[in-house]
């Protein structure tokens, strides 16, 4: 990564690093997606009638050849300048800075024991399951009582579902509800 270091060579090496991995890994993506979005939906975009970017560069190459089109240039210049404006603000003296002052930070830190996650761990889960079993207990309540006010049978809605599912009753057949075959009762 030292190809991208001008600015303060050697300080902060790692959080530089991760920091060009991930804007690198984002111009990447980026590259990619106009690339594939440059074959397929850049004409009808621009409302070119003939397709011109998803068309291939390479006539009567075959398979291999096919994916050498128009948009495949455009993301390469995109790629490469990138790059140049990646070195160029990741070498700014103010985000240089930055993420060298960010890994000096992080060395100060007292990381915590294992114990001492764990028992954090453990306390975090078990507060979860309960907030997870409030919003599940205030989410049945909530739609049994809007579905009761919408004059639903109890046995579709809310807590009511949950009961017949439990005790496996049948749920009540309305007399509007077609049958299997798509015809309604008589």
């Amino acid at each position: 990564m030292a190809v991208f270091e001008n600015y303060r060579r050697g300080a902060g090496r790692q959080a530089r690093s991760f920091a060009l991995l991930l804007l690198l890994g984002l111009l990447i993506w980026c590259c990619y997606a106009m690339f594939h979005y440059g074959n397929t939906r850049l004409d009808r975009l621009l409302g070119i009638d003939d397709p011109w970017f998803g068309s291939s560069v390479v006539k009567g190459g075959g398979p291999l050849t096919e994916w050498i089109t128009p948009s495949l240039f455009i993301a390469l210049g995109v790629f490469v300048a990138g790059l140049a404006g990646l070195r160029a603000y990741l070498n700014t003296p103010r985000f240089a800075d930055l993420l060298i002052a960010t890994e000096a930070e992080l060395k100060k830190v007292r990381w915590a024991s294992k114990p001492e996650v764990k028992r954090a761990t453990a306390v975090t889960l078990y507060y979860v399951a309960w907030f997870a079993a409030i919003i599940f207990v205030m989410d049945l309540t909530f739609s049994f009582t809007v579905g009761v006010l919408q004059k639903q049978h109890w046995q579709n809605v809310g807590w009511g579902r949950v009961v017949t599912m439990v005790l496996r009753l049948d749920p009540p057949q309305d007399d509007a509800a077609p049958h299997k075959s798509g015809t309604p009762k008589k």
